[in-house]
């Protein structure tokens, strides 16, 4: 099978409604069965298709704060836990990301919002909110440094090139894909939701990556 570099791809197929339905309906499926009688909470990311300079398409991220008591210093999505003031999901997550980064709603162009992860081992279930900013170097930012170290973006060729990919296993038995020659490396839900994000917006012929096959891990 001939590879597509997603470069080769243009904007305009990559962003068009055709596409934007078909990676909605992708996005749909459930990723993890809801456990029955177990309380969670919820919280939204913006998963943010950013329009950079010379046409290049890239996924927006950010590197958590050191200040924070949890996660520190790794790599996330725009968003954070759902207010009682949301009106949505969308609406959860365009607000985080305004508190986090400073980029405005008005400039995020929202296309929907994918199913629920039901994070293993976690009380948190999160959902996946799907959008595209233009002109992205054009915007000025204003980090929140008690909540975000740095912002950065990746480029689809470099997320879909073989040479970035790399897996974490967990103890449990658990493969997750990661990402790495990046500013911050980015593995664990993050890049668990960039690779199903990936395989439902780009052809398979342009991202071809698997779920790695291991055997479980011993101590």
């Amino acid at each position: 099978m001939t590879t597509v570099r997603a470069a080769q791809l243009c904007n305009e197929t990559i962003l068009s409604a055709v596409n934007r339905q078909l990676t909605l309906d992708k996005m749909a499926k459930p990723f993890f069965p809801d456990p029955p009688g177990q309380e969670k909470r919820t919280a939204a990311v913006l998963i943010a298709i950013c329009e950079e300079k010379d046409n290049v398409l890239s996924l927006l991220y950010t590197q958590r704060s050191g200040n924070l008591s949890r996660h520190t210093g790794q790599v996330s999505f725009p968003g954070g836990m759902r207010d009682p003031t949301d009106v949505s999901w969308e609406d959860c997550a365009l607000r985080e990301t305004e508190e986090e980064i400073g980029l405005h709603r008005r400039f995020i162009d929202i296309w929907g919002t994918g199913a629920p992860l039901n994070v293993p081992y976690s009380k948190v279930t999160i959902y996946p909110v799907i959008g595209s900013v233009k002109n992205f170097n054009d915007l000025e930012l204003k980090i929140n440094p008690a909540e975000v170290e740095k912002v950065f973006t990746v480029s689809l060729d470099h997320l879909c090139s073989p040479d970035n990919h790399r897996h974490t296993q967990f103890n449990n038995g658990i493969v997750i894909p990661a990402f790495v020659n990046t500013p911050a490396k980015v593995w664990g839900i993050t890049a668990f939701l960039t690779h199903i994000f990936l395989k439902a917006l780009l052809p398979r012929e342009t991202y071809k990556r698997t779920w790695p096959m291991l055997k479980p891990y011993k101590l």
